[in-house]
C-alpha cells in the first residue's frame, strides 16, 4: 500500500468551548471568510486578515495552551495507522510526502519512526513544516464533540517528483487530504489514471477544501484539473465534504451525483451517525447500506471524565481501518496470489472485496480513535490496535469464514 496526501504536525489544545467570548473576534460568519468554524480549516494568514489582529496577539489569546505534538494530516495518519494494523501480516505500507528541514519536521519523523510505517518516501525540503493547531469542543454535536483547525502551510515547497514510478507499484494507491497540498491535488486526475493503467486500486479520502472556499467561494469543490471520478475505485468522505463536492445535503442523492460522473463506489461518514456505503459493481460488487456506530464507543466518548480524548483523527483512523481490512481480505483469501504487487481486476470481479465488512472495521478503528488524544497512538506492543478493533467486531463463524 502506497499513500500520499496531507502530512503535518498537529498541535493539540486542551478542550475548549467554541461558543465562549474568547472566540468572538475570530468566529466565522460565512464559508471562506477567514474565520474559525467548527469542522473546518482556517489558514493562519486568513485569520490574521479576518480578525485584524497581529499573529503574536492571536497566538497569545488562542494558542498559548498548545501542548501535544502528534503526526497529523489524513495522508500521514491513515498510512501510519494502516501500517500498525497490517504489521502482523507483514504487508508493507509506504507514505509519500514532504516536511521542512526544521525541528518540527524532525519531531514528526521521530514519532513515525516508532511505527512500522515506511517513510522512505517522506522527503525533506528546505523551509518550515506545515502545522495545524487542533481545537476540540467536547460539547458540540450534542456531546459527541467536534474539532476546528488553524493551519500554517509552512514554507517547504511540494516537489512534483515525490510521486515517482515506484509509487504506482502497489496493490493500493491511497490519496488522502490532498486538498491541503494544492500541487498534488491539481494532478489527481492524471495520477489516478496512471495508477489505473499500472494496475493499482485507487482510493481517495476527501478533506475540507479550505483553498477552494477561499479562492472560489460558493463553487463546488473538485479533485484537480480534469475528470478524476472515472479513475477512482472508492471515495471516502464525510457528509460535510460530500456537500462541498455536490451541493447536496441528502447523502444517497449526493453519492448518486458522483456515481453519475463515473465514480464506482463511495463510503460517507457522519460522525456518530450511521455510515452510508454504495458500490455499483467492479471490485466491491453491488452493495448499498447503512452501518451504525458502535454503541459502546458512543457511550464512552460522551463521558470525557472517565474516557479523556477527542475526535482528532477519527476520520483518518476510519480510513486506515477501511483500507487495512481490504488488504486483510485479500491476504486471507486463497483465491489471490500472495506477494504480487497488483491484484487482477478480473479476479476481484469474480470475488469482490466486501465493502460492508471493511466499513465495520473502519467504524471500530475510528471509534477507538475518539478515546485518545490525537490521530496517531503509538502501540506498546505489535498488533495492539488490531486486537482492540477485532474485540469490538463479531467473531468469525465456526467454519472460519468471515461473518
Amino acid at each position: 500500500m502506497h499513500g500520499a496526501g496531507c502530512g503535518l504536525a498537529d498541535l493539540i489544545l486542551p478542550p475548549v468551548d467554541f461558543s465562549s467570548q474568547r472566540f468572538d473576534a475570530y468566529r466565522s460568519h460565512r464559508a471562506g471568510d477567514g474565520g474559525l468554524a467548527l469542522g473546518c480549516i482556517t489558514f493562519k494568514e486568513d485569520l490574521i486578515r479576518y480578525s485584524g489582529k497581529p499573529w503574536e496577539e492571536i497566538r497569545s489569546e488562542l494558542l498559548r495552551d498548545a501542548r501535544i505534538l502528534n503526526a497529523g494530516g489524513p495522508g500521514m495518519v491513515s498510512m501510519a495507522v494502516a501500517a500498525q494494523l497490517l504489521r502482523p501480516s507483514k504487508i508493507p505500507v509506504v507514505y509519500h510526502g514532504f516536511s521542512g528541514d526544521d525541528a518540527t519536521g524532525a519531531q514528526i519523523r521521530h514519532v513515525l519512526a516508532q511505527t512500522p510505517l515506511d517513510i522512505s518516501g517522506y522527503r525533506q525540503r528546505p523551509g518550515s513544516t506545515p502545522v495545524t493547531w487542533v481545537f476540540h469542543d467536547p460539547s458540540a454535536q450534542g456531546g459527541h464533540g467536534e474539532r476546528f483547525f488553524l493551519h500554517d502551510p509552512g514554507t517547504a515547497v511540494f516537489d512534483d517528483n515525490i510521486l515517482g514510478e515506484p509509487f504506482f507499484q502497489a496493490t493500493f494507491n491511497v490519496y488522502a487530504g490532498t486538498a491541503l497540498v494544492p500541487p498534488l491535488h491539481a494532478q489527481l486526475p492524471q495520477l489516478l489514471a496512471k495508477g489505473r493503467r499500472r494496475g493499482a486500486l485507487n482510493i481517495v479520502g476527501a478533506m475540507h477544501d479550505a483553498y477552494a472556499e477561499v479562492l472560489h467561494p460558493g463553487r463546488l469543490w473538485g479533485f484537480g484539473e480534469g475528470d478524476a471520478y472515472p479513475s477512482m475505485d472508492l471515495l471516502v468522505a464525510d457528509s460535510a465534504e460530500l456537500h462541498g463536492l455536490t451541493g447536496d445535503t441528502d447523502i444517497p442523492s449526493g453519492v448518486q451525483k458522483l456515481l453519475d460522473q463515473g465514480l464506482a463506489a463511495a463510503v460517507i461518514t457522519q460522525g456518530p451517525d450511521p455510515v452510508y456505503y454504495r458500490s455499483l459493481g467492479g471490485i466491491f460488487g453491488v452493495s448499498e447500506g447503512w452501518v451504525p456506530a458502535l454503541p459502546e464507543i458512543v457511550v464512552k466518548s460522551r463521558d470525557r471524565n472517565r474516557n479523556p480524548g477527542d475526535t482528532t483523527g477519527a476520520g483518518d483512523n476510519f480510513l486506515a481501518g477501511l483500507i487495512a481490512d481490504f488488504c486483510l481480505q485479500i491476504f486471507a483469501d486463497d483465491f489471490f496470489t500472495k506477494g504480487e504487487m497488483h491484484v487482477e481486476r478480473e479476479l476481484l470481479q469474480i470475488v469482490p472485496l466486501r465493502l460492508r465488512h471493511a466499513v465495520d472495521f473502519g467504524i471500530a478503528a475510528g471509534g477507538l480513535a475518539c478515546l485518545q488524544s490525537g490521530g496517531l497512538k503509538l502501540e506498546k506492543a505489535s498488533a495492539e490496535r488490531l486486537h482492540a478493533i477485532r474485540a469490538l467486531l463479531p467473531q468469525p463463524l465456526p467454519a472460519g469464514r468471515p461473518w
